[in-house]
C-alpha cells in the first residue's frame, strides 16, 4: 500500500514548536504584486519585493514550505542540479562561470539571512562529496577544475582522510567544500515568511489559486474564497500543481526522493558535522543532526506516492554503508516531491508583460531558490536583466506520462551504471 507523498510527519515538522499561522484569503484584496507559491522561491521574492517598498500578496495552496522547500536534506551549496561541464557545453565556459557565480550568490544570501536573523537555523559547516569506487584521480582533477574555472574552494580528501571521519569501507576519496553548509530548511522558510510579513507582505495559507486572468489593469488571481488584483504576478509553483502556469507546468517533471531520520546513533561512527553525499548518479546524502540522529536521503523515482515500507528500505540503505548501525531505529521517514526540467536547470524568467515565473529547482534548491527570488525581485524593482542568463534554459515540454516514463528509465540506467562502477573497482 502507498501513501500520498506529503502526508507523513517529518523530523522538521516535529522539531518546530512555534510555527506562525497565516489565515486563508477570504476576500478581495489588491496589491502591487501577487506571488503564487509559498515555497522558498516565492518567499524570497516576496521578502525582497516588500523590502523594496512594493505591496506584496503571497498565496500558498497549503501550508508554507509544505513541499520540497520544507522537506529536503538541508544542504546549501553552490551549483545546479546540472553539472558545470554540461552547462558549459550548452552556453560556453564564460557564461557557465557567470551562472555558477549567480548560484554562489544564492548560497551567500541564505547564509547572510540566517546569520542576521536566526543563527540557530544553521546546523553545520562544510560538505564532502565522496566517491564509492577507485577513480585514479578523476575526482581530484574535477575539484581542481572547479576551483580554477568556477572559483570554488574544494579540497581533495584521500581514502585515509575519509576513513578518519567515517566508520565505513564504502568511500574511497572525497572533495570537501569550504563554502557549503546545512540548515533546518523548514525553520528557514518560516523565518523568511515572518520577515516578509514584518516588511509589509500579506501572506495567506490554504488559499489555492483557481485561475489567473489578465485584466486591463494587470491580473486577477482567484482563490476559492477570495481574489487578488495586482499589476504583476510572480508564479513560484513547483511539481504539486502543474496547471497554474502552463509554460512551466508542461516543462516540469515531478521527481520524488526519500529521507529518513534515525534514533540517536553511537558516537564515533560519523566523526564530522559536515553535510555528506556521494557522486553516484542516484546517490545518498546524509548528515548528523544536533541531537545525534542521522538524517539519510536517497532513491529517486517518478512515483508520486510514498511506499508503505519506506522505513525498511531506508534502514537497509543505511546498513549497507554503515553496518554498525543495525541496531539503530528509523523514527521518521518521508518523501519529498521536486520539480525538474529536462535540462536540470531552473526555469526563471518573464512569460509576458508583468508575468514572471521561477521553478524547477530540484536537486539544488536551497541556493537556487534564493538566487531566483533575488533575480526576479531585482528585475521588477531595478530593471536588472541578470535573469536573462537563464533564457538558454527556457521551459521545454516534457509530454506528461511519456516524459516521466523516460526519466524513470534513465534513472534505472544510472543505478545500473553506478553499480557497475563500484563492481569494477572492488
Amino acid at each position: 500500500m502507498a501513501h500520498p507523498i506529503h502526508n507523513s510527519l517529518t523530523w522538521y515538522d516535529a522539531s518546530v514548536s512555534d510555527r506562525p499561522v497565516f489565515a486563508p484569503l477570504g476576500e478581495r484584496v489588491a496589491g502591487d504584486i501577487c506571488v503564487i507559491g509559498g515555497g522558498l522561491a516565492g518567499l524570497t521574492a516576496a521578502l525582497e519585493l516588500a523590502r523594496g517598498g512594493r505591496g506584496v500578496v503571497l498565496l500558498e495552496a497549503g501550508a508554507l514550505a509544505c513541499s520540497a522547500s520544507g522537506r529536503n536534506g538541508g544542504f546549501v551549496s553552490n551549483g545546479f542540479a546540472q553539472g558545470f561541464d554540461s552547462i558549459a557545453k550548452t552556453v560556453g565556459n564564460e557564461e557557465a562561470r557567470a551562472l555558477h557565480q549567480l548560484s554562489a550568490a544564492g548560497t551567500e544570501y541564505v547564509r547572510t539571512e540566517i546569520e542576521t536573523h536566526d543563527p540557530s537555523i544553521k546546523m553545520g559547516d562544510g560538505a564532502i562529496l565522496m566517491q564509492r569506487f577507485r577513480d585514479k584521480g578523476a575526482l581530484q582533477r574535477y575539484g581542481e577544475k572547479l576551483n580554477r574555472e568556477a572559483g570554488e574552494y574544494l579540497q581533495f580528501l584521500d581514502r585515509t582522510e575519509i576513513h578518519a571521519l567515517l566508520r565505513s569501507k564504502t568511500y574511497h576519496c572525497g572533495l570537501w567544500s569550504k563554502t557549503a553548509f546545512h540548515i533546518h530548511p523548514l525553520r528557514y522558510a518560516l523565518m523568511m515568511a515572518g520577515n516578509a510579513r514584518a516588511a509589509g507582505a500579506r501572506i495567506f495559507e490554504h488559499s489555492e489559486v483557481t485561475s489567473v486572468k489578465r485584466t486591463n489593469s494587470g491580473f486577477e488571481v482567484a482563490t476559492r474564497h477570495g481574489s487578488v488584483s495586482s499589476g504583476v504576478v510572480v508564479t513560484c509553483v513547483s511539481a504539486l500543481d502543474l496547471s497554474i502556469h502552463k509554460p512551466t507546468g508542461q516543462a516540469l517533471l515531478p521527481i520524488a526522493t526519500y529521507i529518513a531520520v534515525t534514533s540517536p546513533i553511537p558516537e564515533g561512527i560519523i566523526r564530522t558535522h559536515c553535510a555528506l553525499s556521494d557522486t553516484r548518479r542516484a546517490g545518498n546524502y546524509f548528515r548528523l543532526l544536533p541531537d545525534g540522529r542521522l538524517l539519510w536521503g536517497g532513491h529517486i523515482t517518478t512515483s508520486t506516492t510514498q511506499p508503505a515500507d519506506l522505513s525498511k528500505r531506508m534502514k537497509r540503505d543505511i546498513e549497507s554503508v554503515f553496518p554498525d548501525l543495525r541496531q539503530v531505529s528509523i523514527e521518521y521517514s518521508w518523501a519529498g516531491l521536486m520539480g525538474y526540467a529536462m535540462h536540470k536547470m531552473p526555469l526563471i524568467g518573464q512569460s509576458g508583460p508583468g508575468e514572471w515565473h521561477a521553478t524547477g529547482f530540484g536537486g539544488h534548491g536551497l541556493n537556487t531558490t534564493a538566487m531566483a527570488g533575488c533575480l526576479i525581485s531585482n528585475a521588477i524593482l531595478n530593471n536588472d536583466d541578470a535573469h536573462k542568463r537563464f533564457q538558454r534554459f527556457a521551459p521545454r515540454r516534457v509530454f506528461g506520462a511519456l516524459g516521466r516514463a523516460g526519466v524513470q528509465t534513465a534513472y534505472w540506467s544510472m543505478q545500473i551504471r553506478d553499480w557497475l562502477d563500484e563492481k569494477r573497482s572492488s
